[in-house]
């Protein structure tokens, strides 16, 4: 890489911890303060967890192709701003359904896919890999240090100093934009084209790409309606929840670079995704089998050791496979996909769990598992081939 190279993986990779820093933080913690501080059921507080997803997805693609159109700063520092005002609603909320709203605007500063984006705009293909890698890495270290930041601020502040992070955190991404993040050159930003949202949509491997990235947050965010309460349940009590998650993310690194060193490169999907999701559904038959707290942490280990591979591989493929002029479509449809996940897997988790019991809802996760092992058998033979 070279040194604007350097620097821009860099920018990005920083944008995105310091943002998925403040708005993971809630997720250890929320299920037990809204039942707590609102007296909220499962189907509420998986609709509030769950609602940030659901405006991330329906303005990930347009906030794309606009990106492609107009450039992605501007729409970098508007997105941040939204994310800024509806943390800061959150924060001050008395009521769930503030709470709610603040959710609602903190997802509709969609810039997710613009960010990835950035990084196809401004490195050489051979370096996109080792980015995209950084920026996973730095999505993981910002998921682990969000749950044991959530659980020890939580205990000084409330629920409240979580929001006000995320305002925080929103705001030191607005100066790393406004101030740091490199300028393409102006003969680049002519060319862009404001399309390609069809074309994207059609692809069958971005297609596979887009459903495992929903799959992965769908899993992620079901079990966050309940895994808080099920640690308490099984004896681990809040104030030690930050200790444990850091443990479990820490060996899930480690757990994760064999499949990197085995998978990553491979010449078709099935080959660097399968190993993975044959993990996380190995974590889920477990979870529901485990009557102690010992096997269910197993369980979470080995569900963290499949889901940060997949969150450092996915973006990667899409960046490969998208086309330079429909980059920001591409990243925009693939970050639909996450944060439709993360809608459907709170808001229905969260409505499962309420109608029937936590049996029905694992099991429910254990069948998308094999929904999605069928797609990649089925769908995932092509051959990558390069942008």
């Amino acid at each position: 890489m070279n040194s604007q190279e350097r620097r821009t993986a860099s920018i990005v990779g920083l944008l995105y911890f310091v943002r998925m820093l403040g708005l993971f933080s809630i997720l250890p913690v929320f299920a037990l303060a809204a039942a707590e501080l609102f007296d909220s059921g499962p189907a509420a507080i998986g609709l509030t967890l769950g609602i940030y997803g659901l405006f991330q997805a329906v303005l990930q693609i347009p906030l794309g192709a606009l990106s492609d159109r107009f450039g992605r700063k501007p729409i970098l520092i508007g997105g941040l701003l939204v994310f800024i005002i509806g943390s800061l609603i959150a924060g001050l909320a008395q009521r769930i359904e503030w709470i709610v709203l603040g959710r609602a605007l903190q997802g509709s500063g969609a810039i997710a896919g613009v960010l990835l984006a950035v990084v196809g705009d401004g490195l050489r293909l051979e370096y996109r890999a080792r980015a995209m890698a950084m920026i996973g890495g730095g999505i993981g270290l910002a998921f682990g240090f969000s749950l044991v930041v959530g659980p020890l601020l939580y205990q000084f502040g409330g629920l409240a100093a979580l929001f006000f992070l995320a305002a925080i955190t929103g705001m030191l991404a607005l100066v790393l934009v406004l101030f740091f993040l490199p300028e393409l050159d102006a003969e680049y930003q002519q060319s862009r084209s404001s399309g390609g949202v069809v074309e994207v949509l059609r692809d069958g491997a971005l297609q596979t790409l887009n459903l495992s990235i929903f799959m992965n947050h769908f899993l992620l965010m079901a079990g966050f309606v309940v895994i808080p309460a099920l640690l308490e349940k099984l004896g681990l009590l809040i104030e030690d929840h930050a200790l444990v998650y850091f443990g479990l993310l820490v060996g899930s690194f480690f757990l994760m670079l064999p499949l990197i060193f085995k998978f990553r490169g491979a010449s078709r999907l099935v080959t660097q995704l399968l190993p993975a999701v044959l993990i996380i559904g190995a974590s889920l038959l477990t979870m529901m089998v485990s009557a102690s707290l010992l096997p269910f942490l197993f369980a979470l280990l080995i569900f963290f050791v499949g889901f940060n591979y997949l969150e450092a591989t996915l973006p990667t493929l899409v960046s490969q496979i998208a086309t330079e002029a429909h980059r920001g479509a591409a990243m925009g449809a693939y970050s639909s996909a996450q944060f439709l996940g993360i809608f459907a897997g709170g808001s229905l988790g969260g409505l499962l769990l309420a109608l029937s019991d936590l049996t029905t809802l694992v099991m429910a996760n254990v069948a998308m598992v094999g929904l999605w092992i069928a797609v990649l058998l089925f769908r995932g033979r092509t051959e990558l081939q390069k942008a």
